[in-house]
């Protein structure tokens, strides 16, 4: 378990960032086809904006902020695994 927070926490808030990004670009994609947690909906609608693609099933269910902070939470672990996966990597590549 220490070696899962060995690095310092900008780097995992910049993955979770990435992962966020990944995940707006995907929801922006797919429209309305990602109905249950849709980034591109959520940020939309935290800047004031309305979209013609209408509320996620979490908005509906918990709401903006909690649909937000749901997907801050999932973002938030896939940065960790997308860090944990680049680690992987170059250990293979190094050894």
């Amino acid at each position: 378990m220490k070696a899962l927070f060995n690095y310092p926490f900008a780097i995992y808030f910049v993955a979770a960032i990435t992962s966020l990004g990944i995940m707006i670009m995907i929801d922006y994609i797919l429209g309305a086809e990602a109905e249950h947690l849709n980034a591109w909906v959520i940020v939309n609608r935290l800047f004031g904006n309305e979209t013609a693609i209408g509320d996620s099933l979490a908005i509906r269910q918990f709401g903006l902020m909690g649909a937000t902070v749901i997907m801050l939470a999932i973002n938030s672990f896939f940065g960790a695994i997308l860090i944990q996966l680049v680690r992987l990597f170059i250990r293979f590549i190094h050894s």
